[in-house]
């Protein structure tokens, strides 16, 4: 079996796969919506490289004034970072953010599209490239630090444990006893240079502690402040290279309707 079949590696049907992350999501946050079903990569024809990635979301419910957004897919098979290959690892993940939901139209459409197509290209790269998923760690596109979202300086994304839903959602139980069908949750949170360069130089453990420290979660927020001292360099989108990037090279941004 491979990434791009209808099943996990391990013999769980996609619809089993399903029922078990709708349960797991209706415990921790609420009931999801399907609002991108990548078709053409189930049936095998899919343009785009990677593997299928369907976009879920759980709207916003109550005094809960945020959408909840997961990549649903990725987890079908392992990780194939050589890493993970080496020390006989399986790791299966799943990314999430959330988009803040203020109840003007072009806004929120907005922020959940950011969201949902951060979470789908992660869940593509991770298996394209070979990328080890572990909180802490950084990932950047360009050898040369660039903005990754229009309007904002944030140059790369930093791997994160969600927190939003409370203890205990990061990890998921797919069957019951085996450890092989865990998936992991994890936040790809927007970083600027300066807090991308904590994990290089102190440590991943130590940036997860000043993330959590200074607030930070899989909340996306454009404007929050930099948590590290600023660079005398400013990170401006007219800066950015016209050369491709990974990032570049990956998806246009989805239509939500």
């Amino acid at each position: 079996m491979n990434i791009w079949g209808p099943e996990t590696d391990f013999g769980m049907s996609s619809e089993d796969m399903r029922d078990a992350l709708d349960l797991h999501l209706a415990r921790n946050i609420g009931e999801f919506q399907t609002v991108f079903t990548d078709e053409d990569g189930w049936s095998g024809n899919s343009s785009e490289d990677g593997p299928p990635i369907d976009v879920l979301v759980v709207p916003p419910d109550g005094e809960r004034k945020f959408a909840y957004v997961t990549s649903f897919g990725c987890s079908f098979a392992p990780l194939p970072s050589k890493q993970y290959s080496e020390q006989k690892i399986v790791k299966r993940v799943e990314f999430v953010l959330a988009a803040q939901q203020n109840g003007n139209d072009e806004d929120d459409l907005k922020a959940l599209n950011l969201a949902a197509n951060t979470v789908r290209q992660f869940a593509k790269l991770v298996h394209i490239n070979g990328v080890a998923v572990e909180e802490g760690e950084t990932v950047m596109f360009s050898e040369k630090p660039q903005p990754v979202f229009e309007g904002a300086d944030f140059c790369g994304f930093g791997f994160a444990k969600p927190l939003l839903p409370g203890v205990g959602f990061e990890c998921m139980h797919s069957e019951e006893g085996d450890e092989n069908s865990y998936v992991h949750f994890v936040a790809p949170i927007p970083l600027y240079k300066e807090e991308m360069e904590i994990s290089s130089e102190q440590g991943p453990d130590v940036l997860c502690a000043k993330l959590v420290q200074a607030g930070i979660t899989e909340m996306i927020d454009l404007k929050r402040t930099n948590i590290a001292p600023a660079s005398a360099v400013s990170l401006t989108p007219n800066k950015r290279e016209t050369k491709k990037t990974i990032w570049d090279k990956m998806l246009s941004w989805i239509g939500i309707d």
